[in-house]
């Protein structure tokens, strides 16, 4: 047994359990929901449609003239009448509905904005799924948590379109609107779309990476025990497991760094953050998957020790064995040559 082969095995068997972390966290609702790869916070989505609302409702009641009184008010012209003041109340009862809104200065504004569209306060998107839910115990108090209601099927990529979640939820809000009424751009849209693309290429990626890490801490755990006997091996074996366990978590935690800031980017440009769909990267994910792939790396570079140190001593190995076989072979011509000497009379 070997212990020093006890340093990978510690590596790999923690950066197999991060990586599982980053795999599964949000799979059930309220599941590790800070470990998000992004959240969007809408909380204040909207501020501005319904700010125009209030006003256009304001500019309506100064502008409109009270009905007045005809001669034939019980004949036809009385029931036209009738029904246009009944439209105008219908109409100033749902503008009244979004001035009430903006009448209420306080904390709780911004949460009575989502509720009044029909939508949620926040969407995270995880590795293999999207939730939604409200800031508890609301979206302006301080130390503010995640009260997750809702996250679609793990590994139903079509359902995590973030952009199709909140139109749906718009189309049975009051107002039947959609993204582009409250100022989300075409462009800003289409970077929403692409996102499940980017969330299953994800899920390949942390599903190899959970399961080569998996690897690399059983070969490890059997390397402690056979290191000393198979020789160079099950070093290389580890080696390999190591560095394609490394590679992909690399490849994973630069996609949600990299590629996430490069979306942030974008939605911030297009005016994201001026109509309230405010974008956040999901910094515990990123410790994790980078903390993941510096483990896995460690015990990389330890497997390229045990290989350089066994190549070392096989070759001195190799030499000792040269000279002894050389000593042996030298020993056994003087040998030779002292019987086939004659003896001197």
């Amino acid at each position: 047994m070997k212990y020093t082969v006890g340093i990978p095995l510690v590596f790999s068997i923690v950066a197999f359990a991060l990586a599982l972390v980053a795999l599964v966290a949000g799979k059930d609702p309220g599941g590790m929901e800070d470990y998000h790869i992004i959240a969007f916070n809408t909380s204040n989505l909207g501020h501005d449609f319904l700010l125009n609302r209030s006003g256009d409702s304001s500019s309506s009641t100064t502008t409109t003239a009270a009905p007045t009184a005809t001669a034939d008010s019980g004949g036809i012209g009385g029931f036209f009448s009738n029904l246009e003041a009944s439209a105008t109340a219908v109409i100033s009862s749902v503008e009244s509905q979004a001035a009430s809104i903006l009448n209420d200065i306080g904390n709780d504004i911004v949460d009575k904005l989502s509720d009044e569209l029909g939508i949620e306060q926040f969407y995270s998107l995880h590795v293999t799924d999207t939730c939604q839910g409200n800031f508890a115990p609301n979206a302006t108090a301080g130390g503010a948590w995640f009260n997750v209601t809702n996250c679609t099927a793990p590994m139903d990529f079509a359902a995590m379109n973030i952009s199709a979640i909140i139109e749906e939820q718009l189309s049975f809000g009051p107002f039947d609107i959609t993204l582009s009424d409250l100022g989300v751009s075409a462009d800003m849209q289409s970077k929403l779309n692409d996102l499940p693309q980017l969330l299953e290429a994800l899920a390949a990626i942390y599903i190899v990476s959970v399961v080569l890490s998996g690897l690399a801490m059983i070969g490890s755990a059997v390397g402690l025990f056979l290191v000393p006997t198979t020789g160079r091996k099950i070093i290389i074996m580890n080696f390999v497991l190591a560095l394609l366990a490394m590679l992909f978590l690399l490849v994973g935690s630069l996609a949600t760094t990299v590629g996430g800031s490069e979306v942030q980017k974008a939605i911030r440009e297009k005016g994201g953050d001026d109509i309230g769909l405010v974008m956040n990267l999901g910094k515990k994910f990123e410790a994790v998957s980078w903390a993941a792939f510096a483990l896995m790396l460690l015990a990389m570079v330890y497997w390229v020790y045990e290989f350089v140190v066994a190549t070392r001593d096989r070759r001195k190995g190799a030499g000792a064995y040269a000279r002894r076989r050389g000593q042996q072979e030298k020993n056994s011509m003087d040998s030779h040559q002292s019987v086939r000497q004659p003896s001197m009379i």
